[in-house]
């Protein structure tokens, strides 16, 4: 006897997933309804923790569709069984008889086989062809999958580890990323040589000097009051479905379709969080899929960005804490942030940093651009970080009930590494994770606003030092002799405290208004790279000459925009389709440069967009329509086009109100 085993042999770990299908079974939604009912009423006990009754009913509720699904595949096969067994009946019977009427009973019973067969394929191609035709001329999901780029192979071929060394082999590929990864959320967060309660003592004190905002104390126990049915039915209403669900398997459409049943309970389990009960280490696994970067070197497992698949019980129980945060989070976050705050956008800081780009040049005054890179910024927070700096904002940190002994276990080609423990980061995927971040990240620029050996441009009584959207962070640097040295030693600072790493290969420095002598004396002192004539930040080209913003950043997309157009020439995008790619890609890509860049367009740039929207629309032919009809709204008689030269003014006059 020889026994063969392949090297890309994968043993796969198993796993479940609810079917939607059965969510749509009025048979299979009343049997479940009884049966959790029944379960609920059986085992709901002063004894157990409401949160463990919560997390075992998902085991009773697997079973059940388990079984359900066995019964109907049983069903299925017996059907087809009998089918057959009556055909070889009926065939042999009329080889004996030769009968016109056992051919006739044969033939109808080989078509009733046939439909049986085909039943399920017949409906689901029912079912896509009424979707395409309901969704396919219409902005959305279907039509981005069409027009999306297609993505380099999700597949990992080959990763290389720590030690620059290429893995090829299955096993070893999975290895290698979960140890990256194991690695990453487990960061040692202490200072060399300094015990945890030291430590603790550091940030307390850190926190305590740069923030001075805090919550009150009404609005506190407001943040702390127990979930209510209304706020979970409002989460589960604004909440996307067709989402992949977390480790359990169930999906959000279980928990919209049971809502009735599952609410008290729900609501009993997570309520019991800040009276000290533990959520179960089942409830906060978490499924991490890895997207591949663009533009980056695949062989890195750096170059993935990790996404957490939570159960979707907890990211409802967090999307709830969120909803609470963010009507107060402006109380608390300086104008500086605008990430993930309510009011506050993008432009915001990319006109900030153009009009301080042009005073400082036209008054002759000293300025630096100063754009850094943090290295997976949300994946790195300390947690103790996180505890003190919401006791420092008066809230009692209900959400870090989330951080309690955390696992992950990492796909990797269809299959999921060991698990491990989390001890640092923000879970990317979890609601609560941008809010988060934004407070972990307070302190550190109240440290800079207030700190008086770090310059800025004043512009009256204001003087402008930073700007942030998320880990996206600006200087605006003027002295730097005296500046950028403590600059540096506020991110040491922070990093000791917060674990916050600032990768200075890829931070850039533009200089505005010094003078080149200036420059080449500060050049080899500082680990940041100094840019030539221009900086990304937040997606547009900064650029040293104002005059030169138009031509990086508006005339490259032009190029762009007539690719994308030439690959999207698809036969099945129907006339009224193409008018819905412009709006739902080409236009939110202008829409952003029209609201970031406050610069002069001349005429001709519109003349070369209607061009290419006009041919793409009538695919190359003679327009049967004038391009003024197509930019009339439905109800004039027109398909509502867009006409990005009013979009143009639009957004100058938003501008004009808001200064206003």
């Amino acid at each position: 006897m020889m026994t063969l085993t392949s090297p890309l042999y994968r043993t796969a770990a198993p796993t479940w997933r609810l079917n939607d299908f059965l969510l749509s079974d009025p048979t299979v939604i009343r049997d479940c309804t009884l049966a959790l009912e029944h379960y609920f009423t059986e085992n709901t006990n002063p004894d157990l923790s409401p949160l463990t009754i919560w997390e075992a009913h998902k085991c009773v509720v697997r079973g059940f569709y388990i079984q359900k699904a066995s019964e109907f595949k049983r069903q299925r096969s017996t059907a087809i069984s009998d089918a057959l067994t009556r055909i070889v009946s009926l065939e042999t019977l009329h080889k004996g008889s030769l009968d016109p009427d056992d051919l006739i009973e044969l033939t109808a019973a080989r078509r009733d086989l046939t439909t049986l067969l085909n039943s399920s394929y017949h409906r689901q191609c029912q079912r896509s062809k009424m979707f395409f035709f309901a969704n396919g001329d219409k902005s959305g999901r279907l039509l981005a999958r069409m027009l999306q780029k297609r993505r380099a192979a999700s597949y990992i071929a080959k990763i290389r580890d720590s030690h620059k060394k290429l893995h090829y082999l299955p096993g070893d590929i999975q290895s290698t990323i979960r140890t990256y990864y194991e690695s990453l959320y487990n960061l040692p967060g202490l200072p060399p040589g300094q015990d945890r309660a030291t430590n603790r003592t550091d940030i307390r004190d850190y926190l305590t000097t740069h923030l001075k905002c805090r919550l009150p104390q009404s609005t506190a126990r407001l943040l702390e009051s127990p979930l209510s049915t209304e706020e979970l039915a409002g989460v589960l209403k604004t909440s996307k479905t067709g989402k992949c669900p977390g480790p359990d398997g169930l999906p959000l459409n279980y928990y919209k379709q049971f809502l009735k049943t599952l609410s008290p309970h729900f609501l009993l389990a997570f309520n019991s969080v800040p009276e000290g009960r533990l959520i179960p280490p089942q409830t906060l696994a978490a499924n991490i899929t890895l997207i591949p970067k663009d533009g980056k070197d695949t062989e890195q497992c750096g170059s993935y960005r990790p996404i957490s698949l939570l159960n979707c019980d907890l990211k409802l129980f967090a999307k709830i804490l969120a909803s609470r945060l963010l009507p107060h989070i402006t109380d608390l976050i300086h104008p500086d942030q605008t990430g993930f705050i309510p009011g506050r956008e993008a432009r915001d800081n990319t006109i900030r940093a153009l009009t301080l780009t042009h005073r400082a040049q036209r008054r002759g005054e000293d300025l630096l651009l100063l754009s850094t890179d943090a290295e997976k910024a949300f994946d790195r927070v300390n947690w103790d970080f996180f505890i003190r700096n919401t006791r420092i904002y008066r809230s009692r940190p209900t959400f870090m009930c989330l951080y309690i002994n955390p696992t992950a276990r990492v796909c990797v080609n269809g299959m999921y590494t060991a698990p491990f423990g989390i001890r640092n980061g923000t879970r990317q995927g979890c609601p609560l994770s941008p809010l988060l971040f934004t407070l972990a990240l307070e302190p550190f620029l109240a440290a800079v606003r207030g700190s008086p050996d770090i310059q800025g441009l004043r512009v009256g009584p204001t003087e402008h030092k930073i700007a942030a959207y998320a880990d996206d962070l600006l200087f605006f640097i003027s002295h730097p002799e005296t500046t950028l040295p403590n600059v540096l030693q506020a991110f040491q600072r922070y990093d000791l405290l917060s674990n916050l790493k600032i990768n200075y290969a890829k931070s850039f420095i533009l200089n505005v208004s010094l003078s080149a002598r200036r420059v080449s004396a500060l050049n080899p002192h500082f680990p940041f790279q100094w840019a030539t004539s221009r900086i990304k930040y937040l997606g547009i080209w900064v650029t040293q000459i104002p005059a030169h913003m138009f031509r990086d950043n508006f005339l490259p997309i032009l190029d762009t925009f007539a690719n994308d157009l030439g690959q999207w020439d698809y036969p099945h995008i129907s006339w009224l389709g193409r008018v819905q790619v412009l709006k739902m890609n080409l236009l939110p890509r202008l829409l952003y440069l029209f609201q970031t860049i406050p610069t002069h367009i001349p005429s001709a740039y519109f003349r070369a967009l209607r061009s290419l929207t006009t041919t793409y629309i009538w695919r190359g032919s003679r327009p049967r329509q004038s391009f003024t009809c197509l930019t009339l709204p439905k109800l004039e008689g027109g398909l509502a086009v867009p006409d990005f030269l009013l979009y143009y003014k639009s957004c100058h006059m938003v501008r004009v109100v808001e200064w206003a």
